[in-house]
């Protein structure tokens, strides 16, 4: 028998020359009873008294077996058979560019541990389902055996086919190029072997090239090592194989001029069938994956497992609602050691009915990273941009699915994103993600979406919730703004943004929001646990309004927070919703640089901001503001508790215009004020035209209110030592200043440096 090098070789040259005709032969080689002999050709019969019957089950087994263009291969057999089931012994690799099939409704199985390979013109004309496989045996029930590599060691039994084994660590591959492969409404279709390479080369609008079961079931399953995979190939345990095979799913290139509207792998139909890929490193390259759903029946949905790396680009994989259809959506489930999703690649779970939208799953060992897209015409011809991500939305009035991420490393870049939305009456799903870093650059958006058209009866948004063992950073450009958004363009509520982290970067114009843009809905609400926070270069976190809707609340429990570079904290109105309130508990310190913490509205009262901090609050060229813009509106409420405050160039204001000032409340040991202006002018609740609000400074023992002072600017004037240098180093007037530490003598006068604390 040929060895494997020997066959993989030959599988090769094969491969790389379609155009070449293949000498079609069908050759009977004995093993079941009948003679050595070739068949007569061009269409093939393939009479049942040519192979052995046991029970319901019809065996056959061929040296060689080759279609080409235009030929056919026809298996008959009493209508009481099941399945059929066929080996290839010689060692020669199959070549079928013809036709396959069968005048009764029987399940096919076609064996050929050299290699199978499909070429542009090779069809399905069978009535039950069809498993191709590069395996050594098809085991049968518990203790049967149909052996191809080594035909002496069969047993044929009754009982139907249960799993395919493979004896070799470099089981031979299967390719499928430019081919239609169809199987009948509920039927299976199964790839199982070595590596898998499904090459298609669709134009726009053609649909000769595709691997297709409606409504049914498609096995892609590549192994490189022994074991057996199940003829239910879900049922395969995780350990089953030592090492898996690499699957390879590519199309044309698609472009603006270029694309396709139909699938490369398909089970769409009543209910959604089911997709089961599974191998090491599965590619997938301008391809269209779908498992959609257009009737009653519930979807199944896709599963793809890659022991290795999961890379797709310019890919579609899809288990959508299509309009009018009642059953449920089927989930998508990813599991890999790392995930690539580039230029447009994305999965989404869509739901443009009643039913409900199936669940998006992703779990990855390493590292998941998205990035880029391209642009396509849609249904009007109007090119819109195909960002790279994971899509979760409902267009119906069924509920949106979930979208959920467990990896280590999540990196979301060049304009891709996370998406959850309703844009009808169906609420939208909820987006978790569990990480240990999560990075968004580039312009790339996680965010939840209420879009919805109609006034009443209005879906919601969902749920946003991220834990970060370690950090997250949010980092946009002047023309890409990177961001974490929760919003409602309609009488739906924003969503919510739970967030949980040991450090939070947002910076470069960057955002965390929750707002409400048009219709009544309220917005929605962010809240952090984050140990160190840091706000710079226009990084910002808010929530606002720019209609009737309230803008949204913002709880934040940060250890640390660094604002500086004009970060910002902001709950805003623009409109007549109110503005939010800002709640800001600081379990050590709050620093404001350049930057601000402030509620603010034009025609509605000002949220509250509440600060409480054992440590100390500084702020320097900083504000911590609640104001009133317009006629209309009290201004919000400041209470900031701290063990004490410096205010260095900074304000503290709870101001309005015609309405009522707010009220500050000040609870802290002291303020330390470094700036020349009076401090009733640096901490005010100032109205226009309306009352002024109350300003209370307190202490836990004391009312401090009287004791605050204004460090003089020429408070420290050394003018008279820099005149006169060498009289400040005399021994009757020098002034130290010294730390001493144990078993370290203190600096000499001429060691002085200037050491600043903030």
């Amino acid at each position: 028998m040929t060895t494997s090098k020997h066959i993989l070789s030959l599988f090769s040259i094969i491969t790389f020359s379609l155009s070449t005709p293949i000498s079609a032969e069908i050759v009977l080689d004995g093993t079941l009873g009948g003679p050595v002999e070739p068949l007569p050709g061009p269409n093939f019969a393939i009479e049942a008294h040519l192979g052995q019957q046991k029970g319901n089950n019809l065996f056959h087994s061929f040296e060689t077996f080759n279609l080409n263009a235009g030929e056919s291969a026809t298996f008959k057999g009493p209508t009481n058979i099941e399945n059929i089931i066929s080996r290839v012994t010689g060692g020669q690799p199959s070549y079928i560019n013809g036709s396959f099939i069968a005048n009764i409704p029987a399940d096919m199985y076609f064996l050929n541990p050299a290699g199978v390979m499909f070429g542009e013109q090779a069809r399905l004309d069978i009535q039950g389902s069809f498993h191709v496989s590069t395996a050594d045996y098809l085991r049968l029930g518990t203790d049967g055996r149909f052996a191809v590599t080594h035909p002496e060691n069969t047993l044929l039994t009754i009982a139907p086919p249960s799993a395919f084994g493979f004896l070799d660590t470099t089981p031979s591959p299967i390719s499928k190029q430019q081919s239609l492969l169809q199987v009948p409404e509920g039927k299976t279709l199964s790839f199982i072997g070595g590596d898998l390479t499904i090459e298609d080369k669709h134009l726009t609008g053609q649909e000769n090239s595709m691997i297709n079961a409606p409504d049914g079931q498609i096995n892609l399953v590549s192994v490189a090592s022994k074991g057996e995979v199940p003829v239910v190939p879900a049922e395969m345990s995780a350990n089953a194989f030592a090492q898996f095979g690499t699957i390879k799913i590519t199309d044309a290139p698609i472009t603006a001029d270029n694309f396709q509207r139909n699938a490369n792998i398909d089970v769409s139909g009543i209910g959604g069938g089911n997709i089961y890929i599974r191998g090491g490193q599965i590619i997938m390259e301008n391809v269209y994956v779908w498992a959609d759903t257009h009737d009653d029946k519930n979807g199944q949905g896709i599963t793809i497992t890659a022991t290795d790396d999961f890379v797709a680009k310019r890919a579609r994989i899809t288990t959508e609602l299509i309009k009018d259809s009642t059953g449920n959506g089927g989930h998508i489930n990813i599991a890999a050691r790392k995930v690539t999703l580039t230029d447009g690649a994305q999965m989404a779970t869509s739901n443009r009915s009643s039913g409900n939208s199936g669940h998006l799953s992703m779990t990855v060992e390493e590292a998941i990273a998205i990035s880029g897209f391209f642009y396509l015409p849609d249904d009007e011809g109007i090119l819109r941009k195909n960002r790279s991500g994971l899509f979760s939305n409902t267009n119906g009035t069924g509920k949106g699915g979930q979208i959920s991420v467990k990896t280590p490393i999540l990196t979301l870049a060049d304009n891709s994103g996370i998406t959850s939305q309703t844009t009808n009456m169906g609420n939208a799903g909820n987006i978790s993600l569990e990480v240990d870093k999560l990075t968004l650059i580039e312009g790339a958006q996680i965010d939840l979406n209420a879009n919805n058209k109609f006034t009443t009866n209005t879906g919601h948004a969902g749920i946003l919730t991220i834990t970060a063992k370690d950090s997250i950073l949010i980092s946009g450009e002047t023309d890409r703004r990177s961001a974490l958004v929760s919003n409602t363009r309609t009488n739906g509520n924003g969503g919510t943004i739970i967030l949980s982290a040991l450090q939070l970067t947002v910076e470069n114009n960057a955002t965390i929001q929750a707002g409400t843009e048009i219709g009544t809905g309220q917005g929605g609400q962010i809240l952090l646990n984050v140990n160190q926070l840091l706000l710079r270069q226009g990084g910002t976190i808010t929530t606002e309004s720019r209609a009737q809707g309230n803008a949204g609340h913002m709880s934040l429990e940060v250890g640390q927070l660094d604002i500086r570079q004009g970060g910002t904290i902001s709950a805003e109105s623009s409109f007549q919703g109110n503005a939010g309130h800002i709640f800001l508990r600081i379990n050590d310190w709050l620093k404001i640089q350049e930057g601000a913490i402030k509620t603010e509205t034009f025609s509605a009262d000002g949220g509250n901001i509440s600060i409480t901090s054992p440590g100390y609050l500084y702020l320097r060229d900083g504000e911590i503001t609640t104001s009133v813009q317009a006629k209309d509106g009290d201004g919000g409420n400041i209470t900031l508790n701290s063990e004490f405050i410096v205010l260095d160039n900074s304000s503290i204001k709870a101001n309005a215009f015609e309405g009522n000032g707010g009220e500050v409340k000040i609870t802290t040991t002291g303020i330390y004020h470094f700036s020349g202006e009076p401090l009733e002018t640096v901490i005010t609740a100032s109205s226009k035209l309306g009352i002024d609000g109350v300003i209370t400074i307190n202490s836990p023992d004391i009312d401090i209110s009287d004791d605050l002072f204004v460090l003089p600017k020429n408070l420290f004037d050394i003018s008279g030592l820099l005149n006169n240098r060498c009289a400040g180093f005399t021994r009757d007037n020098l002034s130290r200043f010294v730390i001493t530490i144990r078993d370290v003598l203190p600096p000499g006068p001429e060691d002085l440096k200037t050491h600043y604390l903030f």
